[in-house]
């Protein structure tokens, strides 16, 4: 991913959602990064399609909650921010969402 001229929406927490991305889009953005996804928590998810919303979740097995959404429309902007302190859990978290986003930013450092 290019990041040279571009208008970046920064990592956030609590504000990088599906809506705020699109909106950031919009306006200029050229890549938006997710809110953070703790690695743990991704590994329990299921990827569903949304057809009613247009959406691909990643839904947490017995919770029924979504981890996070993307859509077609930002595939090629979004980064996916993925917090992990373990290199094979990142791997397989990762391999999760790598099709439905542009790029996976590890966050090594935050705990």
């Amino acid at each position: 991913m290019d990041y040279e001229n571009k208008l970046v929406l920064a990592p956030m927490v609590r504000v990088g959602t599906l809506s705020f991305r699109m909106l950031a889009a919009e306006y200029g953005a050229d890549i938006t990064y997710g809110e953070e996804i703790i690695d743990h928590k991704l590994v329990k998810c299921q990827r569903r399609i949304n057809v009613a919303s247009g959406t691909t979740e990643f839904v947490e097995k017995g919770t029924e909650n979504v981890v996070f959404s993307t859509c077609e429309e930002e595939r090629n902007r979004v980064v996916f921010q993925l917090g992990t302190s373990d290199a094979i859990r990142a791997l397989k978290a990762s391999e999760i969402v790598c099709n439905d986003v542009a790029a996976v930013d590890i966050n090594m450092g935050c705990p």
